[in-house]
């Protein structure tokens, strides 16, 4: 493995997405459970539990101090390509879900805390049915994940999604104990550095309502009345529908998501100045 951190990036195994989906055909309505972080979403995210603590299908939450061991769930059963995808994983499985994003759904920026390598377990994304118009961001970062690939990524990190396609989004997403296969996999150094560097990437973060909401926020330091426009609430939310009335008569569309995880990150970057090294 490389010595330094890092908070993303692809491996090099790849998933026949359409099987996958063939397998999420056969699941009901009713089996899409409503995430239970229901502070964190709009009402549009939903999941399916594959392998859960004591194979409860009920149980989408991946509890790390329960007591049962995680087993495959009576779902996975009904389920030979998606079995087939997880027999790939030469690694112990934890939870595996199938996590939708609705169209038009948003999942607020968060943390899941003892979910990165460097603490023994990495959570991994497979994308079923995604878009160009899924607006993911790991660290303020905009990640662009296609269906059928494979990304690691460090969710200890602060993350969000925005769904604003007309479809909803769905990934497999699976909860590995790290050990030396999947150590193997990992890139070196300099993979992770050219990936970061990938053009797709750096299209994307240009391509996203977050760039739009730094455009914006670029052209208020340099007008001095929308300053003053912008100045008057002092209160949270009528500072954030003043910033998308205001970026919205000028021809910038972001979200009331994009105000907030920017609030949040100019927060954490206050705090950081004045911590105690």
């Amino acid at each position: 493995m490389p010595e330094n951190n890092f908070s993303f990036c692809q491996l090099p195994l790849h998933f026949d997405a359409p099987a996958l989906l063939a397998d999420l055909a056969r699941m009901g309505p009713e089996q899409w459970l409503s995430h239970f972080n229901a502070d964190y979403h709009n009402g549009g995210w939903t999941g399916i539990a594959l392998r859960a603590v004591g194979g409860d299908s009920a149980r989408l939450y991946p509890d790390p101090i329960a007591a049962a061991s995680y087993a495959d769930t009576a779902l996975l059963r009904h389920c030979p390509n998606l079995r087939d995808a997880l027999q790939r994983f030469h690694c112990p499985l934890q939870s595996v879900r199938l996590l939708r994003l609705a169209a038009g759904g948003h999942i607020r920026e968060h943390r899941d805390y003892g979910l990165c390598f460097e603490d023994g377990v990495a959570r991994l994304h497979i994308p079923l049915l995604t878009s160009d118009a899924v607006e993911f961001y790991l660290d303020c970062r905009r990640i662009v994940m296609h269906a059928g690939e494979c990304w690691y990524l460090n969710f200890n990190l602060p993350h969000r999604v925005q769904n604003h396609g007309s479809t909803p989004r769905v990934h497999l997403v699976i909860d590995c104990l790290v050990n030396d296969w999947l150590r193997a996999l990992m890139p070196s150094a300099a993979e992770q550095q050219a990936q970061l560097q990938a053009p797709r990437l750096l299209a994307a973060q240009a391509d996203s309502s977050q760039h739009r909401l730094e455009q914006f926020r670029d052209l208020v330091l340099r007008d001095a009345a929308l300053q003053q426009a912008l100045r008057q609430p002092e209160q949270a939310e009528p500072f954030i529908a003043a910033v998308l009335r205001e970026g919205a008569a000028r021809q910038y569309s972001f979200t009331v998501e994009d105000i907030r995880a920017a609030m949040q990150a100019g927060r954490r970057a206050w705090l950081e100045r004045w911590m105690v090294k």
